[in-house]
């Protein structure tokens, strides 16, 4: 029968700083498929080293290493990853059981590696072997030392590997605990199993039907006691001895393992994932209470623009010509009205001015039209959007009179009166005495910022008694239909053009359509979103600082459980998919408690500002997405620092 087991001249050599150790020298070995070997030796001599060359979970420096008549030596990463998950069993000396985790749990984790999915009636099965059925439930910190040995034990069973390799299955255990585990061992190799033993104690190694001491790195001795009374010798149980291929990808199995274990990590530790949680959380909310308030206030801004707002096209002097000469007329007004499609032309003045009532002086913005004519009366028409007035509109007449009447919105109301009535009452503008005769609610534009304080007087007062010029600040037109809009802007062009002419080609005046300032607006709201986002952006970055920093600490914590867990077959890809899942976890509680914040921001500032918040599903994708980008940026490295980790040093490390 060829050999099960077959190395030639292997040879280990660890360098400890300045030191050199030969571990192994030129050691070689076969064991046949059914034996019960027990390496032995004083502390030093290289068994547990040549015991992790067998199991795979450390490559010799040289020499050959032929497995079920394969040759190993040239392997991949994942190739050996499948043997240790479906040939190898390892029984380890200080157990390495996964800490608040169930023994049945910790009896299925090789099988979660496998490939084949878990199989809790097997998990048992294999638990009913060692004699712990009644302990299924307990986690690892409820059984006592010789039980989690029999844990271990139906954990390196449970994918019916080839050969079961125990480094000192029973050095941290008491008389009684020993030999229970020796009576199990004993038991799997009568059914056909070939068991490796590695201990130092001669009363465990004269159980074994095969003694090899070691000293030094070398052999010393090979005394195989079955071959004295091969009467006793078992029949190998058949196993496909093929080696497994590497495999790409995650089962369904691994996929929730995974996700178990990142949400088991932190829960374990619900302060630190908190806190590592807050910059992502305060960087999110930052963005989605924006982004809320702005799509919000766009709604209700596009929601309110009914027809009339459809049919207004502005026309005013550019912004480079603000300070020059050049300044809007009644000639313009003159030229508007001429044209076929322009039905309304309402010429305003604008200016700001200190707004007095009593001991309570305002500065608010000043805007003067023409008054209420009969024809709007009929039609309800305030020349204010249609916004609800209380008291009046002041009239034609009164504006042809230069009258001293004004209407004013809630923002001013509110400064000057508080929640008084301010109808009938007297303000100064300028030092100059005012009758309030109406109260308009503030525009919509206005209520983004808490409303802005406002001021309506007739046209002819502000231009002769309060700003003291003819010269108009822009004008309002009202075009016959919503579909008639382009075209009348296009008349407007044309009819300012010919009594301004230009000689660069260049107009002085804007003539801008209800389309337009919405763009203008939204391009405004751009602006102030991208700083608002650099800031965010910072606290994101610094939220990404702290997943990184914390999932360093949480690989440095948990070397050994990875160090397991590639023992028991888990790939690169395994590892790197856990510790990724963990950090985009985080980043997505951080990204949806952001949500919630933010929407809650969005909802206190609709007290103050009057525009209720929008949330859609793009914001929502939009959040998620980036935190997840952050968990992924900035989880990689740690992820692929714990992926790359070797096997046995992560389970030395201490």
């Amino acid at each position: 029968m060829s050999a099960l087991i077959d190395i030639q001249d292997i040879s280990k050599i660890y360098e400890t700083g300045s030191f050199t150790v030969h571990a192994l020298k030129n050691v070689s070995l076969k064991i046949k498929e059914g034996e019960f070997v027990s390496l032995v030796g004083p502390s030093g001599s290289g068994k547990s080293t040549l015991l992790h060359v067998l199991g795979f979970l450390d490559r010799p420096d040289s020499g050959d290493y032929h497995f079920a008549g394969s040759s190993t030596a040239k392997l991949s990463e994942g190739r050996l990853a499948a043997i240790r998950s479906g040939m190898i069993g390892f029984i380890f000396q200080s157990f390495h059981l996964l800490k608040r985790t169930t023994a049945k749990d910790n009896v299925l984790l090789p099988m979660v590696y496998s490939g084949l999915g878990t199989n809790s009636q097997k998990a048992l099965k294999c638990l009913d072997l060692v004699g712990l059925t009644d302990r299924a439930k307990h986690k690892s910190n409820e059984l006592s030392g010789g039980q989690c040995q029999r844990v271990a034990i139906a954990r390196a069973l449970i994918n019916d590997p080839l050969v079961i390799l125990a480094d000192e299955p029973t050095g941290n255990l008491d008389a009684v605990s020993r030999q229970e585990v020796m009576k199990t061992l004993r038991e799997l190799n009568e059914k056909g199993m070939t068991v490796i033993i590695v201990t130092h104690d001669d009363e465990i190694c004269a159980q074994t039907k095969r003694i090899i001491r070691m000293k030094d790195g070398e052999i010393i001795a090979d005394e195989n006691r079955e071959e004295r009374d091969s009467s006793k010798a078992v029949a190998p149980v058949a196993h496909d001895t093929r080696l497994p291929k590497a495999r790409f990808g995650f089962t369904p199995s691994e996929i929730a393992e995974q996700f178990k274990v990142a949400f088991k990590s932190i829960w374990n530790h619900k302060m630190r994932s908190a806190l590592t949680v807050l910059g992502i959380f305060i960087g999110v909310g930052s963005i989605i209470s924006l982004m809320t308030i702005s799509e919000g206030f766009m709604k209700n801004l596009l929601s309110g623009a009914g027809e009339e707002s459809a049919k207004k096209i502005w026309v005013g002097p550019k912004r480079s010509y603000l300070k020059s000469s050049k300044k809007l007329t009644y000639a313009d007004v003159a030229a508007i009205k001429s044209c076929p499609l322009a039905e309304k032309v309402v010429p305003i003045i604008h200016g700001n001015a200190k707004i007095s009532a009593g001991k309570k002086h305002v500065d608010a913005s000043v805007q003067s039209m023409e008054g209420w004519t009969p024809e709007d009366r009929k039609k309800n028409k305030y020349l204010l959007d249609n916004r609800k007035i209380i008291g009046r509109f002041f009239t034609k007449e009164e504006e042809n009179a230069m009258a001293k009447v004004v209407v004013i919105n809630q923002a001013l109301s509110k400064k000057l009166f508080g929640d008084k009535n301010p109808v009938n009452t007297d303000i100064r503008v300028k030092n100059i005495k005012f009758n309030v005769i109406g109260l308009v609610e503030d525009a919509q534009a206005e209520q983004l910022f808490g409303g802005r304080p406002t001021l309506y007087m007739p046209l002819q007062t502000a231009a002769k008694r309060v700003f003291g010029r003819s010269k108009l600040s822009f004008i309002e037109v009202s075009a016959a239909s919503p579909e008639y809009t382009i075209e009348a802007r296009k008349q407007i062009i044309m009819a300012l053009r010919k009594i301004h002419p230009s000689r660069d080609d260049e107009d002085y005046f804007d003539v801008k359509t209800f389309e337009v300032q919405v763009r203008q607006f939204k391009s405004l709201m751009q602006q102030i979103s991208l700083m608002v986002y650099g800031i965010a952006g910072i606290s994101l970055l610094v939220g990404g600082i702290g997943i990184m920093n914390i999932m360093l600490v949480s690989v440095t914590e948990r070397t050994r459980e990875i160090g397991l867990r590639k023992a028991l077959g888990a790939k690169k890809s395994d590892i790197l998919g856990q510790f990724l899942i963990e950090a985009v976890v985080l980043c997505l509680l951080g990204g949806l408690l952001g949500i919630g914040f933010g929407v809650g921001t969005a909802w206190i500032a609709y007290i103050f500002i009057k525009v209720q918040p929008a949330l859609g599903i793009g914001t929502v994708s939009f959040a998620f997405g980036f935190s997840s980008i952050i968990g992924i940026s900035f989880g990689f490295w740690p992820a692929m620092r714990a992926a790359s980790l070797d096997p046995i040093e992560a389970l030395r490390y201490e």
